[in-house]
């Protein structure tokens, strides 16, 4: 190795040092975090920042319904868009999956969206209410 390779070297070392450092630290202090609110859960006494998610209904998947019908639509617009490039060059064809991946990636979160709708509905029917589990 000659004496300017090793020369910088040593800066892309130090960078990446610097950085993994900086990011160990944040991941480490967030794990930190975690793991009081858990021990804080586990004797009943969840902050109040924590709280209103317990209280929140629950929306069953609706970013999937979102991110399905953004990501399709965009995959077919990006589709439609590169058809004619595709159609007059045989050579760019593979553009496109710029499109395709976009698209089919879409209309999977969309039959994710749909599968588990259906899941939770029945999944709503079978959970005991309180007057049935106290008796009265």
């Amino acid at each position: 190795m000659d004496d300017l390779a090793a020369f910088s070297l040593v800066p892309c070392a130090g960078f990446s040092i610097f950085f993994v450092l900086i990011f160990g630290t944040i991941v480490l202090l967030r794990w930190f975090q975690h793991k009081e609110v858990l021990a804080m859960a586990e004797k009943g006494l969840l902050p109040d920042q924590y709280a209103k998610y317990l209280k929140a209904p629950r929306k069953r998947g609706l970013g999937f319904l979102v991110w399905g019908i953004v990501l399709a639509g965009l995959g077919l617009a990006l589709v439609a868009g590169l058809l004619p490039v595709a159609i007059t060059n045989v050579y760019m064809s593979p553009v496109l999956l710029l499109g395709l991946i976009p698209l089919f990636i879409g209309l999977g979160l969309l039959i994710v969206y749909f599968v588990t709708r259906k899941e939770g509905k029945a999944e709503d029917a079978e959970v005991p209410t309180e007057t049935e589990i106290s008796g009265d």
